[in-house]
C-alpha cells in the first residue's frame, strides 16, 4: 500500500495504523495491567463494575490485540475499529488502573475515525484539536512549584544532567524551568490557531525527542516511551507538507465536534479545581498530583509484598512504621503509575483491606510541597 502525503485520506489511514501499532506495543509492555491474575488489586471504576474471572480480562486483551493487528496489516474497516473500541471500553470499565493518558488518547483517535471515516477533513481537524489541547493542558499544569522541584530540578538537572546543588539553588536556574511549560503550551495554541504549522511541528518533535532522551537516560516510565514516538509520528504525518489541516468555521456547526470540544477543551479546565480527573485532563509530569503510600507495621504473613517496602530509614508520614511504596509496586508489576485521584485511593484501600486483612496499615495521600502537614489519611 502506497501513501500520498498530499492526500488527507492517506494521512487518516496512516494515523490510524500508527495508533494501532503503538497501542499494541503499549498492551504488550503493560500486559499484566489487562488481566486480573496479578498481585496489584483490580480497582473498579464504578460501583456497578463487575468482578469478573481472569479469563474474561484475558479474552478482552487478546481480542483487542487481534483487532489492532488486523488494522495495522489491512485497510482499516469501520467494523474492526468499532470492535476494538468496544473491547477497550469493556476493559477500562473493569479496572481504573487502565485509564492511562495514552489509552484515553488512542480511544479518542479511534472514535474520531469511526464517526468520520467518510469525512477525512473533519477527522484530521479533530486530531489537530486533540493534539493542541494535549499540549496546552499538559503545559498549563506544569506552572507550579511541584514541577520545578520534582521534574525540572530532580529529574532533569540532578539525575539526568548531574548538575550540583550549588548551581541548582540559584534563583534564575530554578525558575528557568518554567520555559518548558511555556513552550509546550505555546505549541498547543499554535497547532490550533496558526495555519502554517510546519515550524511549530519541528518544535513539537524536538520537544518529544528531548523528553525521550531524558526518560530513557533516567530509565523512567518506559510505558510512555512508545507514546512519545507515536506523538512524533502524528506531528510528522499531519504537518510535514504544505497541505496542512486548518480548523474553519464549519467545524463548529457539528454537534459531535462541539461535544469533543467540551470533552477535551472545557472539562480539563475544571481539573485545576479538583472537579475533573487529572489523566483525563492531560496532566502529565506536572509534579502537582496527589500521591499515595501505605504505612504498615509488618508484612510477615505476605512475603510476596516485601520487595515493595521502601528502603527509607525514616518516613515523614509513617511515624515509625514502614512505608510501602505503592507507585513502585504499580510500575514494577503493571508498568504504569497509580491513577492519581483520591476516589481511586479510597477504592484501593478497600481492596487492600479485603486482600490483606491481617496487615495493620494506614493509607496516606500526600502532595507537594512534601512536608508533614501536606498529607491526609484516607478513611
Amino acid at each position: 500500500m502506497q501513501f500520498d502525503f498530499t492526500k488527507n485520506n492517506s494521512k487518516e489511514i496512516l494515523l490510524i495504523k500508527t495508533t494501532a501499532l503503538f497501542w499494541i506495543i503499549a498492551k504488550i509492555m503493560s500486559w499484566k495491567l489487562w488481566i486480573s491474575d496479578r498481585l496489584f488489586p483490580i480497582i473498579p471504576p464504578f460501583n456497578c463494575s463487575p468482578n469478573l474471572p481472569n479469563e474474561i480480562h484475558f479474552v478482552l486483551l487478546l481480542t483487542s490485540i487481534i483487532g489492532l493487528v488486523s488494522i495495522v496489516i489491512f485497510t482499516p474497516k469501520k467494523e474492526i475499529v468499532l470492535f476494538v473500541l468496544i473491547t477497550e471500553l469493556a476493559s477500562c470499565y473493569l479496572d481504573q488502573m487502565r485509564w492511562q493518558p495514552w489509552e484515553y488518547q488512542y480511544l479518542l483517535l479511534f472514535s474520531f475515525h469511526f464517526f468520520y471515516k467518510k469525512n477525512t477533513n473533519q477527522f484530521l481537524e479533530l486530531v489537530t484539536l486533540l493534539l493542541g489541547f494535549t499540549y496546552i493542558y499538559s503545559g498549563l499544569h506544569k506552572f507550579n512549584g511541584g514541577f520545578l522541584y520534582s521534574v525540572w530540578e530532580n529529574m532533569i538537572l540532578k539525575k539526568f544532567l548531574n548538575i550540583e546543588n550549588y548551581y541548582i539553588s540559584k534563583i534564575w536556574i530554578h525558575y528557568a524551568g518554567l520555559l518548558l511549560p511555556f513552550v509546550e503550551t505555546l505549541i498547543g495554541v499554535s497547532l490550533i490557531l496558526i495555519k502554517n504549522k510546519r515550524l511549530i511541528a519541528y518544535f513539537a518533535i524536538g520537544m518529544h525527542v528531548v523528553l525521550l532522551i531524558i526518560l530513557i537516560g533516567n530509565n523512567q516510565n518506559s510505558i510512555v516511551w512508545p507514546w512519545n514516538i507515536a506523538m512524533i509520528l502524528y506531528i510528522w504525518i499531519l504537518y510535514r507538507d504544505n497541505n496542512q489541516v486548518q480548523i474553519d468555521v464549519h467545524f463548529f456547526k457539528n454537534y459531535f465536534n462541539i461535544t469533543i470540544i467540551f470533552l477535551i477543551g472545557i472539562l480539563p479546565f475544571f481539573s485545576f479545581f479538583g472537579l475533573w480527573d487529572n489523566y483525563l485532563s492531560f496532566n502529565l509530569y506536572s509534579g502537582n498530583v496527589k500521591q499515595l503510600t501505605i504505612c504498615i507495621k509488618d508484612l510477615d504473613k505476605y512475603p510476596e509484598l516485601k520487595p515493595y517496602i521502601s528502603n527509607k530509614k525514616k518516613s515523614i508520614y509513617c511515624q515509625g512504621f514502614k512505608e510501602f511504596n505503592l507507585n513502585y509496586w504499580a510500575f514494577k508489576e503493571l508498568n504504569v503509575p497509580i491513577y492519581p485521584e483520591e476516589k481511586t485511593f479510597i477504592k484501593l484501600k478497600r481492596e487492600w483491606e479485603t486482600n490483606y486483612p491481617n496487615v495493620e496499615s494506614a493509607f496516606i495521600s500526600f502532595w507537594y510541597p512534601y512536608k508533614k502537614e501536606n498529607y491526609k489519611e484516607i478513611q
